[in-house]
């Protein structure tokens, strides 16, 4: 089974560059293309899915997600809104599965996918709550001989000295204590640091997806200043069979024709 992620879009309406001169748009459209060529069997979109949490983008981001031939899932990232999520997309049935959080579990080929919603309107940091961590232990707990993948938008794991506060999940470490009592999870997946990252978790790996727009610069010292990389964007494939580990692979997009600031 190969799980594709997909992470902070940030799509703007009109093609409009993100700050200027990142083509989100065009990116995301090259990212599409080639996993139709790869024909994953599902497609995981973690978080900041638009830049500004507008109708105008989610409209736009629905004409250019229209093409993907794999099965879809949405989740927000602290850029999102709820409500136009669920009103751009109204197919998507596990939207509507709890009237507040946009949590859900996938079920497929002998494999669980655990979404938790981490978004926190009008915040950068993300949080998940106690009582959606109370509705993962009990959907752990109900099923623990089930290999299991968290997925999420904030990482619930500390990455670098750099990236503290406003990059982190508030209650991680009340995560990770559920991740170490369930053997069975495989996974802790994330996004929003725009960068492939890797770090142990208990008896787990956590990881953070790629941006499909935009690269973060490398910052592992406390003072380093925020920069865009010119590293390529990217997006991870996990590749999970029974009784095998997951293997993941970074994907990178390849460079964009250069383009000129908005007018």
């Amino acid at each position: 089974m190969i799980i594709a992620q997909i992470s902070d879009m940030h799509i703007q309406q009109d093609r409009r560059l993100l700050k200027g001169k990142f083509d989100a748009a065009g990116n995301l459209e090259t990212c599409i293309q080639q996993l139709n060529a790869l024909q994953p069997d599902l497609v995981l979109a973690t978080g900041d899915l638009v830049n500004s949490g507008v109708a105008a983008e989610y409209a736009f981001l629905r004409e250019l997600l229209a093409p993907l031939q794999a099965p879809l899932y949405l989740m927000p990232g602290n850029h999102d809104d709820r409500a136009l999520m669920r009103e751009f997309f109204p197919g998507h049935d596990y939207l509507f599965t709890d009237h507040t959080r946009l949590n859900h579990v996938i079920e497929c080929g002998g494999l669980r996918i655990i979404m938790l919603d981490s978004h926190i309107p009008g915040k950068d940091e993300g949080a998940i709550g106690a009582a959606q961590l109370d509705w993962l232990e009990s959907r752990l707990a109900g099923a623990p001989h089930i290999p299991a993948i968290i997925a999420l938008h904030h990482p619930p794991f500390p990455t670098s000295p750099r990236y503290v506060g406003n990059f982190f999940c508030a209650d991680g470490p009340e995560l990770q204590q559920a991740v170490s009592r369930h053997p069975n999870v495989l996974r802790v997946i994330s996004g929003h640091l725009h960068r492939n990252i890797q770090v142990n978790l208990a008896h787990a790996i956590g990881s953070v997806c790629p941006s499909t727009a935009v690269t973060f610069g490398l910052a592992i010292a406390p003072k380093t200043p925020f920069f865009y990389s010119s590293e390529p964007p990217g997006y991870h494939l996990h590749l999970w069979q029974p009784d095998k580990p997951i293997i993941t692979h970074t994907v990178l997009l390849p460079p964009a024709m250069p383009a000129a600031a908005d007018a």
